[in-house]
């Protein structure tokens, strides 16, 4: 009976702890982002699919800025663009001479995982977030939509020094999993006007969804 006593009692003081410690990562989190007026990165993506034979890996570089411009170029030999705005998302595959044209707020909603990244969203008003884990330097927090949208979860590790993302984990409802990992990160670097925008090269079928 006693250690039935020692562990309730136990879990009574990690329980409340733990939501501090959660509370502040997602604070400081936060404030990282709502500091963050510019970001540029290289990233290593993997993709796993129960439809794909195997892993499919490509790496590039990515930019963000505030409001709602992003910019993905992925190198070769699975070239790819994807570029926004603010308003008009693009994406352009050179191989195919295709590129797609789509509304930004179609194709990614406010609670879209992958849209917290580039500032976009608010970790508590959007998401419901759970602290995995907790290391020495690095918090594992586990973001799930309030919204039921078909996006999915998403699982970052955010080193404590910063609150920089170190390496964020996507999985929708398909059973499709993205792990990004991001280096050699800047922030608030100048970005010149032209990096978030597109302009179909010549010879490029321009493709559009039915509503737009």
């Amino acid at each position: 009976m006693r250690w039935v006593v020692c562990l309730v009692l136990a879990a009574a003081v990690v329980a409340p702890a733990r939501a501090d410690e959660l509370a502040d990562a997602l604070r400081t989190l936060q404030q990282r982002y709502e500091s963050t007026r510019t970001l540029v990165a290289k990233f290593r993506q993997e993709v796993e699919s129960p439809t794909m034979a195997g892993k499919l890996t490509s790496n590039g570089t990515v930019s963000f800025e505030k409001p709602n411009r992003m910019r993905w170029d992925y190198a070769a030999p699975d070239r790819q663009t994807i570029v926004s705005d603010g308003e008009t998302l693009w994406i352009y595959q050179p191989e195919e001479k295709q590129v797609l044209k789509a509304p930004l707020r179609e194709a990614f909603q406010a609670t879209t995982p992958v849209t917290f990244l580039g500032g976009l969203g608010h970790v508590d008003r959007d998401f419901t977030p759970t602290l995995e884990s907790s290391a020495d330097d690095r918090w594992v927090l586990k973001l799930v939509p309030r919204e039921e949208r078909g996006v999915g979860t998403l699982v970052l590790v955010v080193r404590k020094g910063d609150a920089s993302i170190e390496e964020a984990r996507i999985s929708d409802p398909l059973g499709t999993t993205t792990h990004l990992a991001l280096s050699e990160e800047r922030r608030n670097v100048s970005l010149g006007a032209d990096l978030f925008h597109f302009t179909p090269p010549p010879g490029v079928d321009v493709v559009r969804p039915p509503t737009y």
